[in-house]
């Protein structure tokens, strides 16, 4: 009796092994036959999927970008605002040092040169 269960689970293990095998040649059978149509529609799939993503990425693209061109104009101006006030502060505090150590500043030097000039013009008349 043993014998008769292995021999069935032998033939019934080689039929099994069997139809797999057939699957498998059936399954190659059919990619050789419909594998040049497959890919050709894959690629055709492939194109028509790369045109909607470039599509999308350029109507995304354009959107952010008028999306961040609006975001950043406030903060330009604000830069530029802040620029122009650390400027004067940073001129003021130079002033102040160059006067602490008695360098005449540009307004100094030209006011006094314009003293000059009308001393010098009272001078020539006064010949």
């Amino acid at each position: 009796m043993a014998n008769k269960r292995n021999k069935n689970q032998t033939s019934s293990t080689a039929g099994k092994a069997h139809a797999i095998w057939l699957a498998g040649l059936g399954a190659v059978s059919i990619a050789q036959k419909r594998g040049t149509q497959l890919l050709a529609g894959l690629s055709a799939e492939g194109r028509e999927f790369q045109a909607r993503a470039q599509r999308l990425v350029r109507e995304v693209g354009a959107d952010a970008a008028v999306h961040v061109k609006g975001a950043v104009a406030p903060l330009r101006v604000d830069l530029k605002r802040n620029a122009v006030k650390i400027g004067a502060a940073v001129q003021n505090a130079v002033a102040g040092v160059l006067a602490k150590l008695g360098i005449p500043s540009k307004a100094d030097i030209e006011a006094l040169s314009q003293r000059m000039s009308a001393l010098s013009r009272q001078l020539k008349a006064a010949k």
